[in-house]
């Protein structure tokens, strides 16, 4: 019996022996910094701004520095059904890459998809492809990027492992997880190993991309770039342009050592932050959220854990902001204390970007009895079209949320807001609040008003004071018609529900829903 005993322990230390790698996959080969874009391992200098566990829900654990006993590190995921990996706030230009490299050892695993996440808008976002996998041994595989078909791998921000298709949960451990091309042929290397501007490397830089967006301050001067140095020692920096304003483009154009081999390096500039803080609002009965001109009601977070956007309490020239960047959506909850609109008749928010150009409002309600309970939960959600680059005082009325399926504004638990273009998003949001009252800026029942509403088709639409301009948005968040006009002949719109964006002549931005019979 005691030998029986003995052979089973002995038979459970080999099968847990075997349950991890007890070794470190091939050393990758030697290259140049400018073929190369590393997200983990130790052969090539990695990017910053990794994270190895963001919460996307997964089973399973991380630990990024699983030691095989080499003291060479590996990335083991442990009860693995998917994992990401993000790096939202350093987007990766992988676009003149020409395969990915993983290195994975699994004793379980029967399936494993892999796939870049790309927030370009170039191409798909993702594809998922099948990796190789060898039981109890290192793969390594270079995977070519005609296998992801149609993806640009302009703007990377993510990566997704995925093993739900075969044994799930289990064990893999990953290693040299790197973008690569082929080294250029001698003497036609026309790459960059540095470019700085106003003295610091340009954030995401990498040698073979070549276009970067730069973003500026508020008002700040117009950047210099103030070094540029070749990989190859042969090669040559022929010309660098300056941009002589903001936005504007400076370029460097670099020519190989054979003389005909060139690239050229762009660098656009814009205006990453107001240079001026939100309009002080003025309105009288108030129920705020975020202002310094109100006392707020409590909220328990400006970013959920779920949210795909980065946040930053900010300031601008002392006035306190909500700063969201890398914006896909992006949720704020008053569950503790939801917040009672049901008196409120407008619902209120100054926002700033130099790139979103619809920026969709949802509110939620858990209707009395917290998330998922008996009573169900609803939410409706209005696109608002943003002007680029200006605070857009934005003034929804709460009618048409309700009109739009809100069942109850007694009980509101979340506001979620979403970016087009989707992951990019830069946003500035400031007084976030729900007003009963005409007074002050924008209140969409001020004395500029829309008739007749609902419409029908072929009609004139009527506002009832003149105003500097009116735009009007299909609910694909397409400009269909603009105007300055107090009178606009809707003749060539279907039936449906628009948004109407006026602005008064005072310059106060108003937001209505339209609906056309």
């Amino acid at each position: 019996m005691k030998h029986t005993v003995l052979l089973i322990s002995l038979f459970l230390n080999i099968v847990c022996l075997n349950a991890q790698p007890k070794n470190s996959p091939p050393t990758p080969p030697t290259r140049n910094a400018a073929d190369v874009i590393s997200i983990y391992g130790g052969a090539y200098a990695g990017i910053t701004g990794v994270n190895f566990n963001p919460n996307w829900g997964q089973s399973g654990a991380v630990n990024p520095a699983y030691d095989p006993g080499t003291g060479d590190v590996a990335m083991a995921y442990t009860n693995f059904n998917y994992q990401g990996t993000g790096f939202e706030g350093n987007a990766q230009n992988a676009s003149e890459m020409e395969f990915v490299h993983i290195d994975v050892w699994t004793n379980n695993a029967t399936v494993l998809k892999f796939t870049p996440i790309d927030n370009s808008g170039n191409g798909p976002g993702e594809v998922l492809v099948d990796v190789m996998l060898k039981a109890g041994e290192w793969s390594s595989v270079d995977l070519p990027k005609s296998a992801f078909t149609g993806m640009s791998w302009k703007s990377v921000i993510q990566l997704k492992f995925d093993g739900q298709a075969g044994v799930s949960p289990s064990d893999i451990y990953l290693d040299n997880i790197y973008f690569w091309k082929k080294p250029a042929a001698s003497g036609e290397d026309a790459t960059l190993k540095e470019l700085k501007v106003d003295g610091n490397q340009i954030p995401g830089f990498a040698p073979s991309a070549l276009k970067y967006s730069y973003g500026v301050p508020g008002g700040g001067a117009v950047p210099q770039i103030t070094l540029a140095t070749t990989n190859d020692a042969n090669a040559t920096i022929t010309k660098i342009t300056q941009a002589t304003a903001v936005p504007g483009d400076a370029t460097v154009l670099v020519t190989a050592g054979n003389g005909t081999t060139t690239a050229t390096y762009t660098i656009s500039y814009f205006y990453a932050s107001p240079e001026n803080p939100a309009p002080t609002p003025t309105a009288t009965t108030v129920l705020s959220m975020y202002s310094d001109a109100y006392t707020n009601v409590e909220v328990d977070t400006w970013r959920t854990d779920w949210s795909q956007a980065t946040f930053e309490a900010t300031t601008i020239k002392g006035n306190a902001t909500l700063k969201y960047t890398n914006l896909g959506f992006n949720g704020i909850e008053t569950v503790k204390k939801p917040v009672d609109a049901s008196a409120m008749t407008t619902m209120h928010m100054d926002v700033w970007s130099p790139n979103i150009t619809v920026f969709n409002v949802k509110l939620v309600s858990f209707m009395g009895d917290g998330f998922g309970g008996a009573n169900g939960d609803s939410e409706a959600n209005i696109n608002a079209n943003l002007i680029a680059n200006q605070w857009n005082s934005i003034a929804i009325p709460l009618k048409d949320f309700t009109d739009a399926g809100l069942k109850s504004l007694k009980d509101l638990s979340q506001l979620i807001f979403t970016s087009t273009p989707f992951g990019s998003g830069i946003a500035f949001v400031d007084n976030i609040y729900f007003s009963g009252t005409t007074t002050g800026i924008n209140e969409n029942t001020s004395s500029v008003a829309l008739y007749p509403n609902p419409i029908q088709h072929g009609g004139t639409l009527n506002f009832s004071d003149p105003v500097k301009n009116v735009e009007i948005f299909a609910v694909s968040g397409q400009k269909v018609i603009e105007s300055q006009e107090q009178t606009i002949t809707l003749s060539n719109l279907p039936a449906g529900l628009y948004t109407v964006k006026s602005i008064d002549q005072s310059g106060v931005l108003s937001v209505h829903k339209l609906i056309i019979r």
